[in-house]
């Protein structure tokens, strides 16, 4: 408690630190490549709280633009690379269900990849502000978005790759673990940006998850127990139709001379 009462204090200094350094939109731009090395090879609470003070509307819009346009571009991309891995992800299914059957590709896969960013941020900010949290929209938008840009564009570059087999289920569990990873470190930036423990953040990040689970599982039953009913009333529809049929063939018999 009291060392996050220490961050608290020192945070408007190091704000007010980085403001007056006031970097022009180039040199901010030109720090993002920097930044998201940092990212991958130092993530870390600290490391992520560095960062803030770069957070500007400007390089905001330019990092959701690069998201943009390489999202469209490795899944364009990939699709047109004949044994590409990210054909057997966007045609993977349990069962008759297609996990990405409700779009055609590649478009399917543009919007699951921006439909996860912008509702993870639509979700986690309210529900960090809820806890408390200090931390502004911008900033909480510019750090997600300097962890997003870079695992994103590695996911799509392996998912470019031609493999099958073992490969294919090797490249598939590492880009499942970016993909964790992604939100292992969005905990990283609410406990960094709105300075909030990690239990706080870990629940704020997993509420969307949670939530999702919940409505399939629902979904999943009502499901199921619609085809148990369906096979049910076919079952006495049968039954019925079989004693009506038993009853004309007595009639029938019955009526027929001797």
């Amino acid at each position: 408690m009291r060392q996050v009462m220490n961050n608290r204090e020192q945070r408007p200094s190091l704000e007010e630190n980085a403001l007056s350094a006031s970097p022009s939109f180039f040199e901010a731009v030109a720090q993002l490549p920097r930044q998201y090395f940092k990212m991958i090879i130092r993530p870390a609470v600290e490391t992520l709280r560095e960062q803030v003070g770069w957070a500007r509307w400007s390089t905001v819009i330019v990092q959701f633009l690069l998201l943009v346009g390489i999202t469209i571009g490795l899944n364009s991309l990939g699709h047109r690379i004949p044994g590409a891995a990210l054909h057997a992800v966007a045609a993977a299914s349990f069962g008759s269900f297609k996990l990405f059957g409700w779009l055609p590709a590649p478009y399917n896969g543009i919007v699951f990849i921006l439909a996860t960013f912008l509702i993870g941020l639509g979700t986690a900010y309210p529900f960090s502000k809820l806890s408390k949290g200090r931390g502004r929209f911008v900033e909480h938008t510019f750090i997600l978005l300097l962890i997003t840009v870079p695992l994103v564009t590695l996911s799509g570059a392996l998912l470019l790759i031609p493999a099958t087999g073992t490969l294919l289920s090797a490249l598939i569990l590492a880009v499942s673990m970016l993909f964790l990873y992604r939100m292992v470190l969005h905990v990283m930036t609410i406990m960094a940006v709105h300075e909030l423990g990690a239990g706080q953040a870990t629940l704020i990040v997993l509420i969307i998850p949670m939530l999702l689970a919940l409505m399939a599982i629902i979904i999943l039953v009502i499901v199921t127990l619609g085809h148990f009913l369906d096979g049910f009333d076919g079952f006495f529809d049968s039954l019925g139709s079989s004693k009506d049929t038993g009853k004309s063939q007595k009639r029938t018999r019955s009526a027929s001379p001797l």
